[in-house]
This record gives structure tokens, sequence and C-alpha cells, in this order.
């Protein structure tokens, strides 16, 4: 559980060596003219794919073990030779700039590197160690549980593909990749901390100069280029009014952002404030989302530059990085398929309309027009007519998928009359990698969890909406951006709009269909569209400056522009700054430190389902039943075991049955299984020895192992 500094230099040689493999293997795939930024950038991220991978491959033969990832550095190592020889990468061809002189020409990088900087900062706040204990941020103190319990079962269990160890013997619903990539440093030695934060901050630094990146070769100049990652990153709407009114007469009105359990201007469910800060609420926890969007981002600068810049040789690159995205976030394998659908179809209709394309858009504007319309309009037709939660929308989302399909079939054939189908053979090639490498992901995963919950893919009206008029809800969360967005959609010209088209496709799927038990959990795609905005709002927020340029004082209103467009995500992290709750004290550190010392890495331990479980998220070992608060938002059934449970705490003597049937080998009675369960452990000491107590907690040996 504690690692060393050796098995610590282990980890990070090992990871060293998947990172200069991916540059490597990138760098011999891009185009020699191509800048050191995007090669670092985009081979770094090609690094962390193989890490979590490779491994996970041999993982299928010799089970998650280190056997498995002497064998990936063994296949990374002849694959990087075999590239040497075959095509001998010419890295000095790369446009060389002094740090100097690229500073001058871009300033606007500073941005990203502060924002990676901060990062660095929230994530060694929201996990560290002080006086024995384990101290966590808000953010961190809810989703960190079950990652640190994935991130050392897959480890120390090396079964594989792995199963929840706080539900034994269901198979891991969860993409896992995101998780297995520390749980491959910390097998090999290091410790907890170092394991579970050293890929996180590499794949942070591909989200924020990946979106930098985007934005760079869409707006340009630095400033448009600033106000975009400022929108996206910084992101949060009028929720700070909230705290700021009565707070002269009441200064614990605004002060409790600081001190209160999720009451901040970008999280105030009280309020119907639910567009959460993307550093605080999304990257910071929800590891799928961070590791999803560190491949989308590179991924969408490839197939950027395959479709609009005609780079063909980049489509199979592309299709490597979203095929490779399934078990890592599915989410963004999704919303990456929309997207080059989108694309594609501008893609199609720039060969189909050859000498029309001003008409062209212009019907695809029209179409947007309609897409924004139609969730505006279905307010007034829910509750009064349909209800929230319809199937209506369902199947009329899946009619206007399969009408969208239609109109790329029809362009596609007018294409191919026109002798221009050999343009599209990048395209080919771009879907063929991508279903050969996501299909079995698909089918053998994804399809399958989504199939055994019903509550997964459902019709459901105005996402987390809880109860104001459409316009009145966006407006509160989105702030100035929801001002803007639709003039800059629509203002947007040529390839703007182009690049901004997919997110109108995206935001009306997330109005009517859900992608999982909890429809909060539609902003992993919602967030992908609202970044695609952010170019033209940037852009559309520029011009109009610029078009103030004889007004006094104007920058005294940029200044305003900032401060309304930013506060109340400085706010926001400014709590999380502060914040600190106990995750885990010394006394249960101790204990988990004596399972992990006692117990074999196959054994199960009875605890209660509490959410914050040491035994599970500490030692690896599993556990009879986890808390709810994880499997159901999985959409597993787990009553029969919480009910087991309960049964085996409150009668132990008459559970023998029970205590045979989970192959439970110690039982842990602390403090919340006494006020959980309303027990004293006497029944267990009449029953089994007594292996360790502290006086906090008793641990009862149940097995003769």
């Amino acid at each position: 559980m504690n690692g060393s500094a050796m098995g610590g230099l282990l980890a990070v040689g090992y990871l060293l060596l998947f990172q200069l493999a991916g540059v490597f293997f990138v760098s011999s795939v891009l185009r020699e003219e191509e800048r050191m930024v995007p090669r670092l950038l985009i081979g770094s991220a090609f690094g962390n794919l193989l890490l979590m991978w490779i491994p996970a491959l041999w993982a299928f033969l010799f089970g998650f073990t280190a056997a498995a990832h002497i064998a990936a550095a063994l296949t990374v190592a002849a694959a990087g030779a075999a590239v040497w020889f075959l095509h001998r990468p010419k890295f000095a061809a790369a446009p060389k700039m002094h740090l100097g002189d690229f500073l001058r020409e871009r300033p606007d990088v500073l941005f990203p590197f502060a924002l990676w900087l901060l990062f660095v900062f929230l994530v060694f706040h929201g996990f560290r160690y002080r006086d024995g204990a384990i101290y966590s941020s808000q953010c961190t103190y809810g989703d960190m549980n079950m990652h640190l319990g994935f991130i050392t079962s897959i480890a120390e269990q090396g079964f594989f593909p792995p199963e929840y160890s706080i539900l034994p013997g269901t198979q891991l619903g969860y993409p896992f990749l995101s998780d297995s990539i520390s749980s491959s440093l910390y097998l090999l030695g290091a410790p907890l901390l170092l394991a579970y934060a050293l890929p996180m901050l590499l794949a942070a630094a591909h989200v924020f100069f990946g979106g930098w990146l985007l934005f760079c070769m869409w707006l340009k100049k630095p400033g448009p280029v600033s106000v975009a990652m400022m929108l996206f990153f910084l992101n949060g709407g009028f929720g700070f009014a909230y705290f700021l009114s009565g707070s002269r007469d009441n200064p614990q009105n605004f002060l409790r952002i600081f001190s209160a359990f999720y009451e901040t201007p970008t999280n105030y469910v009280e309020q119907n404030i639910r567009w959460v800060n993307v550093i605080v609420d999304i990257m910071l926890p929800q590891r799928a989302s961070l590791f999803g969007w560190s491949l989308l981002f590179p991924a969408m600068y490839l197939l950027f530059r395959a479709v609009f810049k005609g780079e063909k040789s980049y489509f199979p690159l592309a299709g490597v990085f979203a095929g490779a995205m399934v078990m890592v976030h599915t989410h963004s394998f999704l919303a990456l398929g929309i997207i080059s659908g989108v694309w594609l179809l501008f893609s199609l209709g720039k060969f189909a309309y050859p000498k029309d394309q001003s008409g062209f858009l212009h019907r695809t504007k029209r179409g947007a027009y309609v897409l924004f319309a139609i969730p505006v309009l279905a307010q007034f037709l829910v509750p009064a007519i349909l209800p929230r939660r319809s199937d209506v929308f369902l199947w009329a989302t899946a009619a206007l998928a399969g009408l969208f399909v239609l109109v790329l079939l029809f362009l596609l054939i007018k294409v191919l009359r026109n002798g221009k189908g050999r343009a599209f053979a990048g395209w080919g090639i771009y879907l063929i990698v991508t279903l050969v490498l996501a299909l079995p992901q698909l089918l053998g995963w994804t399809f399958f969890q989504v199939s055994g919950a019903g509550s997964f893919v459902r019709g459901w009206y105005n996402w987390s909406n809880q109860g104001d008029s459409y316009f009145w809800f966006y407006l509160v969360n989105l702030g100035i951006f929801g001002l803007l967005v639709i003039p800059a959609l629509f203002a947007a010209r040529g390839s703007a709009f182009r690049l901004a088209g997919p997110a109108v496709v995206i935001w009306f799927i997330c109005e009517f269909v859900v992608f999982q038990p909890n429809e909060y959990d539609n902003n992993k795609l919602l967030y992908i569209a609202y970044f695609l905005l952010c170019g033209p709002v940037a852009g559309f927020a520029a011009e109009l400056f610029e078009g103030l340029r004889t007004l006094p004082y104007r920058r005294v209103l940029l200044w305003f522009f900032v401060l309304f467009c930013t506060l109340s995500a400085v706010l926001t992290i400014g709590r999380e700054s502060v914040a600190e709750y106990q995750l885990y004290s010394k006394s249960q550190m101790d204990a988990a430190q004596y399972i992990s010392e006692n117990a074999e890495p196959d054994d199960t331990v009875l605890t209660g389902t509490r959410h914050n479980n040491e035994i599970a998220a500490l030692t690896g070992r599993n556990i009879v039943c986890g808390s709810g608060t994880f499997l159901y938002f999985h959409g597993i059934d787990y009553s029969t075991q919480n009910a087991a449970v309960l049964s085996m705490y409150m009668d132990p003597a008459g559970s023998a049955a029970l205590f045979d049937r989970y192959s439970v080998d110690y039982v842990m009675v602390s403090s919340y299984e006494r006020s959980d369960y309303g027990i004293d452990g006497s029944a267990f000491a009449s029953l089994y020895e007594k292996v360790y107590d502290d006086g906090e907690t008793q641990i009862y040996a149940v097995s003769a192992r």
C-alpha cells in the first residue's frame, strides 16, 4: 500500500519508456514540417494510450501481472526498432524556434501552462497524507474512493478483465483503462499517491495544451484563443449572484462558498446551478473524462488536419486514437463519432456541390436552426402532453439519426457520380481503423454493459434542469456565453461554422436522450459540444470588441467581460483550494495496512456498505458489497449482496451459509459497522478469532487461511 522509493523510480522509468515511444511513433507519422508542440503533445498522449492498452492486451494472456508488463515493454521496444529500420523518422526536419521567439509569437501559450500548474496543485491538495490519515478536497471526496479501489484491486488481484472489488463476480462496468494506467505504476512498486497522480498530470497537459492547439488552428490570433480558453476552462454562469445577494448585511451568505459542502457558484443544486466548472468537477474527480479528453483532443487535431487541411496521411493515426477510446471514455468515443459524421457531411458537400458552397452552407445552417428550435419548443409539450421520460424522444432522435445517415449516403452517391470518390479514401481508412479497434470493445464490453442495465439509454428531455424554463436555465448556468452562443454560431462564416457544427447535433441529442442511469452525466457529452462552441463565441466576442475600438474606456468593458465570465469559476476554484475533508482516519489506515500485509490478494472482507471504504480503496481486496452511490449509477443490481451484508452482521451464527457463499475470510467491525447495524462485535468474538484490535476497529478471521 505504501510502495517504495525504488518502486517509484521503476514506475517512472516504465512510464517514460512509453512516453518516448509515443513521441517516436507519432513523429514517424506526422509531416516533417509539423512543429514541435504538436509532435510532443500528440506523442505524449499516444504514449499514455500505449501504456493503457499494451499491458492490458498482454494481461489477457498473463493476467495483470509483472509478466504482462515485461511483455508490454518488450513489445513497445520491438515496435520502435521496427519503425526505426523501416521508416527512419527525420526529427531534424521539424521547424525549430527559440523559446523567446516562440513566446513573443504565441504569448497565449502561458494560459494552458498556468492552468496546468493550477491542476498540479489541486491534484496534490485533493489527495494528501497528514498525521497518518488521508485528506481530500471537496470534489475528490466522492469519486476518488472508487478510483483508488479500481487502481489497487486491478494491481493486487491481477484478474483480467477486472471485476468490481465492491461486488465480486461482476464484470467491471466502468471504462477501466483510465485507472489501469495507474494500476501499472502501482504494480511496479510506486506509492499509491504517485501512481494515482502522475498519469493524471500528463493527461491534464494533453487536455490543456490540446485545447489550446485546437483553438490556435481555428482562431489564429492569441487574443481570441485566450478568450476561448477562458470560456472553456474557467467556465461558469451567473451563479455567483446567489452568494453576492444580501452579502453586505449577511457576509455568511458569501463566505459559505468556502465552508459549505457543494454550495458553489458552479454547483448549487438548490438553485438549479448544474453547469459545473470543467477543472474542478470534471477533470479532477472524473478520471474517465480526463483521460478520454486527453485522447479526444489529439484525435480532433489529427482529424481536423486531415479533413480541412488536406493532410490525408493523418487519417490512420486519428483512427487509432478513436478506436482506442471506447474503454477509456465511451462518451468521448460517441462524441468523436458525431463530430466525424458532421465533418464528413461538410466534406461530402464540398465535392457534391462544388459550385454552390454558399448554398450548401445556408442549407446546413437552416438545419441547425431547426435543431436549436426543437428543444425550446418541446418545453411546451413536457409535461402537458408527454412525460419527461418518454421513449418518444428516443425513437424520434433515432429517426433523425437515420435521416442523417440517408443524407450522407445521398451526398456520397452524388460525389461518386461526380468522379470524386478517390478524395474520400482517407475517410474510408479512418473508418476501417476505428471499427477494427472499436468493435471488439463495443461487442465484448460496452453493448453487454448497456443491455444488462435497462436504465442506460432512454428518452429524457432537457438534461438535468430541475424546473426552470429552458432559456432561464441555460442563461443562469452558462452566463455571458449563453447570451452570445446563438448569434455567434450563426454569424460564423465558412470553416468556423463547419468546425462548430457538430456541437449543434451533440447538444440536440443530449436534450432528448440520456446514456447512463444518472441523466446528469449527459454533461460528459455536453461539455464536448461546449468546447466546440467556445471557438465561434470567442471569435464573435473579439469582433464585437474590435468594433468598439472608438468607444472610450473599452478596456474597462473588456475587464468586466472577463470578470463576469470567470467569477463563478474563480470562486469555485478558490473553494476547492481550501476544502479539506478527512477521507480515511489513522485507525482506518492502520486497519487497511493490516489487511494489506496479512490477507491474500483474493481474500474477501466483510465490511459495511459505506461510501468511504478503506478496505476496498486502499488494499485492493474484495468486499461483499460496496456503496450504492457507485453501484446504482453503474446500473448494477446489488440488492442481494446488500441484504446478505445486513444478515451476516445482524445474525452471524445463523448466516454460516452466506459466509460460505461469499467466501468471507475476514470481518471488520468498526464504529461505522456498530453505528449502521447496531452491533457490538461480541457475536463475532464468540465465533471467530480476533486477529486485530486497536480499540476502534476489530478484525476477525473467518477462514483457516
